[in-house]
């Protein structure tokens, strides 16, 4: 499986801008957690570059001393760094690409967690481990430190979720949840995490069903959580996604809340569905997909209408002052 890749491992960065670096990359703590020490930087003079993370401009010796002092919070005296390739994302919505997080147990998805950083508070969204999206007040609730997102499918998704399957197997654990971005090329991995900071953060809350559910997959004793989970991924790799300029303005204004989007996604897994027989298995996953965005499509739809009622409301409500203009006051 692809990996960003890896420019530099530093001890020190006190001749980071002495580097040859891209202009675009990833700085972070080799050993930090939780997005601490994270920075997404971009070139923007010969000694200065803007953090996407932090959403200013800094000098190469302010970068320095933030970094220092996120290694002096996780209790290390001497940090040590990695820069990396920043990986594009097939959305587009912001410079920080999407996290993918597979809460996966011994081979099994049991959810997925979208984790969009570009705005803040961060805004995040469930899926089962099939990608449908899971009922927010129903299924989980969220805390006062994130907000509620648009759910978006991958375009990649059939091929992540075999990657989740398959490093889960590999990982000696009961648990793990593993991290990955989608490219325009393919999945991208981001991490083991046998402790993830959501749930431990206590970022969002699962209904007494969701914790059933858990609890069937970690002992065995439920259905597998994706349907078409036998398929291999080579089958999956030759899926006929959209092409990826068509992916990103399609999902990026469902993104924006625009079911138009949805429906373009929804259409065009509908119709290779139709092209396919009966019983081909990519035709299977078509129809998943296809129904996955027509639900999102409804969602959206739904969420509009809401939103628009009151203003509504307040326009037919407001008094008619027109009789008025002109009017001699007393």
């Amino acid at each position: 499986m692809r990996v960003p890749e890896r420019l530099y491992v530093l001890d020190s960065l006190a001749r980071l801008n002495e580097l040859d670096l891209p202009d675009l990359f990833v700085l972070k703590l080799a050993s930090g957690w939780s997005s601490r020490g994270v920075m997404i930087l971009e070139r923007t003079g010969p000694d200065t570059f803007f953090d996407h993370m932090a959403l200013q401009v800094l000098e190469a010796a302010s970068i320095v001393r933030i970094q220092e002092a996120a290694a002096a919070s996780f209790g290390q005296s001497q940090g040590r760094w990695i820069v990396e390739e920043l990986v594009i994302h097939t959305l587009g919505v912001g410079a920080i690409p999407f996290d993918y997080k597979f809460y996966c147990f011994d081979g099994d998805v049991g959810l997925v967690v979208q984790i969009d950083r570009n705005s803040g508070p961060v805004r995040v969204v469930l899926f089962d481990g099939a990608f449908r999206p899971l009922r927010l007040g129903r299924d989980y609730l969220l805390n006062g430190t994130t907000k509620p997102g648009t759910p978006v499918v991958p375009l990649h998704a059939p091929e992540m979720l075999w990657w989740a399957q398959r490093l889960s197997r590999e990982a000696d654990s009961p648990f793990v949840s593993i991290d990955m971005f989608d490219s325009p090329t393919g999945p991208v991995f981001g991490e083991f995490t046998y402790s993830p900071g959501g749930t431990h953060r206590r970022m969002f809350a699962f209904s007494h069903r969701m914790l059933d559910r858990f609890d069937e997959l970690i002992t065995k004793t439920g259905p597998a959580a994706e349907p078409l989970a036998g398929t291999s991924l080579e089958l999956r790799q030759a899926l006929a996604h959209p092409g990826p300029l068509a992916y990103r303005a399609w999902a990026g204004y469902a993104y924006g809340g625009g079911p138009r989007g949805a429906e373009r996604l929804h259409s065009h897994y509908r119709q290779l569905a139709a092209n396919c027989e009966p019983d081909d298995p990519l035709g299977a996953w078509y129809r998943l997909l296809s129904g996955i965005w027509a639900a999102i499509r409804d969602r959206l739809w739904i969420m509009n209408r809401r939103a628009l009622a009151p203003a509504a409301v307040a326009e037919q409500t407001k008094p008619d002052r027109t009789a008025n203009v002109g009017a001699t006051p007393r």
